[in-house]
């Protein structure tokens, strides 16, 4: 399963996105891993969340990080969730160009039983069609 969180900065999506991380951590008997660009949230996580700093590596595109993705999937078979904010400002990419990252990223969600809780910033107005099936 893929849920999006979508909507303009500041409407809270990043403390939503680590509030969840947290209450899945708690209950989880698997790995929770949490994406993000900058070391700024690594505090706010339990420390049963595996934390992951993509800044630490080379720019990633969509393509990049889906591979990034599977690596991480493959070095622990019981993840049960990850979560990535702010996708679109970690590959520096255009939303409209996500549409083959997400349906490659459901394929993967279905194979191995990960969720994926992922946070775009954009204009609530402006979301791409493609992003609707994922959102509530």
């Amino acid at each position: 399963m893929i849920k999006v969180i979508y909507g303009p900065k500041g409407t809270g999506k990043t403390k939503l996105l680590v509030d969840s991380a947290n209450r899945m951590a708690r209950q989880a008997k698997g790995t929770v891993v949490f994406i993000d660009d900058s070391t700024k949230l690594m505090y706010d996580l339990s420390h049963k969340v595996r934390f992951v700093n993509v800044s630490e590596y080379p720019p990633l595109d969509h393509e990049s990080f889906f591979g990034f993705i599977c690596g991480i999937l493959s070095q622990n078979y019981d993840i049960e969730g990850i979560f990535i904010d702010r996708i679109n400002f970690i590959t520096k990419e255009n939303i409209e160009e996500f549409e083959t990252f997400f349906e490659k990223l459901r394929a993967l969600a279905e194979n191995h039983r990960t969720l994926f809780f992922i946070t775009l910033n954009g204009p609530a107005e402006n979301m791409p069609d493609f992003l609707k099936q994922y959102t509530e």
